[in-house]
């Protein structure tokens, strides 16, 4: 039986040395190699390239494209359009497969019901305070955001594939989000809108290389607070539906809460979630005053 054609697509800023080590992992892919191909895209940096050796372009199926900057939406959007697969997934350059990857989505896929998978990401560093406490809300938002059919409302950009067909349908990710923040959200709402389904397939993993620190995930928090303003913001777009009153979240923080007392992590690592949920309410807040700001200027 013929496996899926998948087009992987990893966009990339200005960070060579990470995107050398993603890509050696898929060196160890344990996938037919004529039933793949690698997009990489360069959203604008000046030296994003400078570390993928010849070798690598010669051991893997690779394109290397460059780009004008205009985030990471853009950035995937534009690898997407270059895509020949059926099936289009997405990761990071901070990220490392594992070598099953492209197996375990392709076995997520054979079940005709789903249009798109987020897979499981995992951290190395788990001894790190602020790796705990990201690894921790990864999971609880991929545990708890589900509605009662089985869908997930949120597929992470780092590790999420698409059949080619329902992402070219709902025309990729919205290229109006700026920031590496949200942009997931939004077209995970977008996709569950228009009757589309996606699930968490937790078989289908990556490593993680961010190496966040305490203050550094508080900082990871704040940046998605911000593009979580650009979320809410086309949520007002949006008529009344129990969709939307999902995203909504009222029940977010009692259940984070909760989650956290029943997995007894310790209690620096559950001050350190508390802080950075706080950091995520200050970033939307932020990017509120600066967009008023903005139009102000406009005016």
């Amino acid at each position: 039986m013929k496996r899926p054609f998948f087009s992987v697509i990893i966009p990339t800023w200005n960070r060579p040395q990470s995107l050398r080590a993603c890509l050696e992992s898929f060196v160890d892919l344990d996938y037919p190699s004529d039933r793949w191909e690698l997009i990489v895209v360069n959203d604008g940096g000046e030296d994003s390239f400078t570390a993928v050796s010849e070798q690598l372009k010669q051991n893997l199926p690779l394109q290397l494209i460059t780009v004008a900057h205009g985030g990471p939406a853009a950035a995937r959007n534009a690898g997407a359009s270059r895509a020949q697969g059926e099936l289009i997934a997405f990761t990071d350059d901070d990220c490392r497969v594992f070598p099953d990857w492209l197996n375990q989505f392709a076995q997520g896929f054979a079940d005709p019901r789903w249009d798109a998978l987020g897979g499981q990401t995992v951290t190395p560093f788990e001894q790190n305070a602020g790796e705990k406490a990201w690894q921790h809300l990864t999971d609880f938002l991929y545990e708890f955001m589900q509605d009662e059919t089985g869908n997930s409302l949120l597929l992470i950009s780092n590790n999420a594939a698409y059949r080619r067909a329902t992402f070219e349908a709902l025309g990729g990710f919205d290229q109006t989000f700026p920031l590496a923040a949200a942009e997931d959200m939004e077209l995970s709402y977008r996709l569950l809108h228009y009757r589309f389904r996606q699930r968490f397939f937790s078989e289908a993993k990556v490593w993680h290389y961010h190496h966040l620190s305490a203050w550094g995930h508080i900082l990871q928090q704040f940046r998605y607070g911000r593009g979580g303003y650009y979320f809410s913001e086309t949520q007002k777009q949006q008529p009344p539906s129990e969709l939307r009153s999902l995203y909504a979240q009222e029940w977010f923080y009692p259940s984070l809460w909760q989650s956290l007392r029943r997995k007894r992590l310790p209690l620096t690592v559950r001050a350190l979630v508390y802080l950075a949920q706080q950091a995520y309410r200050i970033g939307m807040r932020y990017e509120t005053f600066l967009t008023q700001i903005r139009q102000t200027k406009v005016a």
